[in-house]
């Protein structure tokens, strides 16, 4: 029988999510954060690794991730708002409905803000690493920058657990693209460099 991975990916993500909903409604802060965390941090960034695996980017419903991913300030503004909104619906919208409605729009922030780094596929041309480097700097600063004010006008930190998940996350994703990066400094193309010393025989 022939399978769809976007379509067996989608469901399994719904059936985790609805059925884990009253796990989070009946416990406190610490779970939301670990809950918001996970997402954020570790089963977006899994989700795009697994669509980059089996080609899903061809999908024409998630063409827009792909188009999106070249538009490095669009993607900063939308993850920076993203978030922000999200969280601000969770304390002000009723219960069930914000969680579930801060859930989603940190899940499409996510997918937008990982897009860039992790996003793979034969028809996308990937960024340099002095443009990942750059945009993954930005959204870093930001997403501390946030936080560290909502400490201070929540007069608390009911957000530290996601913010120290993400920064940990952050830090070894740095962490990779630095040794990507020198691993392809090292590789030298023989034959432009040849170029730049002396013209190139043309091969009749």
């Amino acid at each position: 029988m022939h399978t769809h991975p976007l379509r067996n990916s989608l469901l399994a993500a719904a059936f985790l999510f609805f059925n884990s909903l009253p796990f989070f409604f009946m416990n406190g802060i610490v779970v939301e954060n670990i809950s918001r965390s996970a997402i954020a941090f570790v089963f977006i960034p899994l989700w795009i690794i697994f669509a980059n695996k089996h080609s899903l980017w061809f999908h024409k419903s998630l063409r827009w991730v792909v188009a999106m991913s070249h538009k490095l300030a669009a993607s900063i503004a939308v993850f920076t708002i993203g978030v922000l909104i999200s969280y601000e619906a969770l304390n002000f919208i009723p219960s069930r409905a914000g969680f579930i409605f801060h859930l989603v729009i940190l899940s499409l922030s996510s997918l937008i803000y990982w897009a860039p780094l992790l996003l793979r596929c034969t028809f996308y041309k990937e960024r340099a690493f002095s443009d990942r480097a750059v945009y993954f700097a930005i959204t870093t600063a930001l997403f501390f920058i946030y936080h560290q004010a909502a400490f201070l006008y929540y007069k608390s930190s009911p957000t530290f657990v996601f913010m120290a998940a993400g920064l940990t996350v952050m830090t070894f994703t740095l962490l990779h693209l630095c040794i990507k990066w020198h691993q392809s400094e090292k590789t030298i193309d023989r034959s432009t460099v040849e170029g730049y010393i002396r013209p190139l025989e043309k091969k009749s």
